[in-house]
């Protein structure tokens, strides 16, 4: 039993860290707007790849995470021990360790499309490379950052350029994308626009050094060991350094993107000592600590879990406005259909895809920015109204003025004109009833959109004026 103990330490420490995420972990509020998504099967969501949605699809509220459960547990058995071992022994990784999010998919193929590339290369067969073209499509409809992987190993593998092979693996990969870039070109390429554009807002240094900061915080040990990587490994870190990087320093980056160096750690000649188990075991006991209420209170991190949503109304029709995780939530722990409306300029979702649910019947709004009545001690304001979606009224430009029905536009709604430049609000300007006519000025060196409002609540239109 003691032989036992030590040659599955890490393996055992691994699958005590899922149990312990998927028993003792509330679930987060990106894993309640991705199970959102599973509602309605399609090509495409507007954030990610589908294939999140796909499977969340097959579970419900008490067996959301279970499919990702199993699955990482399994990489845990069939993974060799001293791999194990390195991955605990990096912070990063225990950002993700079997959560229903695209990363565990993203990170899972990966470890796939790296197995089956390595096969391929050894023996570069028909069957071989059926097979890493399957699985490198099933990591293109997992998350985009597995580029990353692609072009890395292109790059370390670039002598293997000339065998035929690669090409059939490459066409049975984008023909198994073919159907999502179709449902992406017939919705106007959003989760492309909203990635490569709308998410960027001012550029900052300080962003870039907190984010180089953080990172060698979390990842210090691939940067010691760094030199021992292989050329593809060095490229996926570069890459995704100078990518990432860019994108702190246009205001927006998010720490778990870092998760496609998990596939480089097997690289690392980490020392089988027992100063580093001794730090292997400190990060495992450090990363329980999140289990309790009391540590993610003290380290601010309720907002992942929004506890608060259990003192909401569930007897009324519910919408949140800009708040799409909180609309999220309540429906993973109401099992009611809720929504999030969104102004002009604010980050958009799935929901903005999605129909309203409550189409001329009186809602509860709740938001977080104080507009309404306080709701006792929670975040939350509210105001109650009758809410339309006119996102698909009728509407056509001629000689710059705008043309409409205006039978189609409810009482108390008014035209509104936003202002951007860079991504930042400059004016929000009431021009008229939604009845009449708006007649404004346009400002051609900042972005416009025209909409329709009701006391400052949105209606889903909205009209760019570029």
């Amino acid at each position: 039993m003691k032989e036992f103990l030590n040659q599955n330490q890490y393996r055992i420490l691994t699958i005590l860290l899922l149990l312990g995420n998927f028993y003792l972990l509330p679930i987060t509020a990106d894993e309640a707007y991705y199970f959102s998504w599973g509602k309605q099967i399609s090509l495409g969501y507007f954030d990610h790849p589908p294939l999140i949605g796909w499977i969340t699809s097959l579970t419900n509220t008490s067996t959301l995470r279970l499919p990702f459960l199993f699955a990482t547990i399994l990489f845990a058995m069939i993974a060799k021990e001293q791999v194990l071992g390195k991955l605990l022994l990096i912070p990063g990784v225990h950002l993700l360790v079997g959560g229903a999010l695209p990363d565990t998919l993203m990170v899972l193929s990966g470890f796939l499309v790296l197995h089956s590339f390595k096969k391929w290369v050894s023996a570069s067969t028909i069957k071989n490379a059926v097979i890493l073209g399957i699985l490198t499509a099933i990591l293109g409809y997992s998350k985009f950052h597995g580029i990353l992987l692609v072009l890395a190993l292109a790059i370390g593998f670039w002598s293997k350029r000339g065998e035929w092979t690669l090409y059939l693996a490459i066409a049975i990969t984008a023909l198994a994308l073919t159907p999502y870039l179709v449902w992406q070109s017939e919705n106007n390429w959003v989760t492309f626009t909203y990635h490569f554009g709308e998410r960027f807002h001012n550029t900052s240094i300080q962003s870039v050094l907190a984010f180089l900061g953080i990172t060698l915080l979390l990842w210090w040990p691939l940067f010691i060991f760094f030199n021992n990587l292989r050329l593809w490994s060095k490229s996926l870190v570069i890459m995704s350094l100078a990518l990432f990087g860019l994108g702190a320093y246009n205001g927006s980056v998010e720490m778990h993107w870092l998760l496609v160096w998990m596939w480089v750690i097997p690289e690392l000649s980490v020392p089988n000592s027992k100063r580093i188990r001794q730090m292997t075991y400190a990060l495992v006991c450090i990363h329980g600590l999140f289990w309790t209420p009391q540590v993610r209170h003290f380290l601010d991190l309720e907002l992942h879990f929004r506890p608060e949503i259990d003192n909401l109304d569930t007897q009324k029709n519910t919408v949140f406005l800009d708040a799409y995780q909180d609309a999220a939530v309540f429906e993973f722990k109401t099992s009611k259909e809720s929504y999030s409306l969104a102004h002009p300029g604010i980050r958009l979702s799935q929901y903005n895809l999605r129909p309203y649910p409550f189409n001329g019947q009186e809602v509860v709004v709740y938001n977080r920015m104080g507009m309404g009545e306080k709701l006792g001690n929670s975040p939350f304001h509210f105001v109650e109204d009758t809410l339309y979606d006119l996102s698909g009224i009728t509407y056509s430009w001629n000689s710059g003025r705008l043309k409409f029905d205006s039978d189609e536009i409810p009482l108390g709604y008014n035209w509104i004109l936003y202002t951007y430049d860079n991504g930042q609000q400059i004016s929000r300007n009431i021009i008229c009833s939604g009845q009449i006519e708006p007649i404004f000025k346009r400002n051609t060196q900042a972005s416009q959109f025209l909409t329709l409002e009701k006391n400052w609540l949105p209606s889903g239109l909205w009209i760019p004026l570029q």
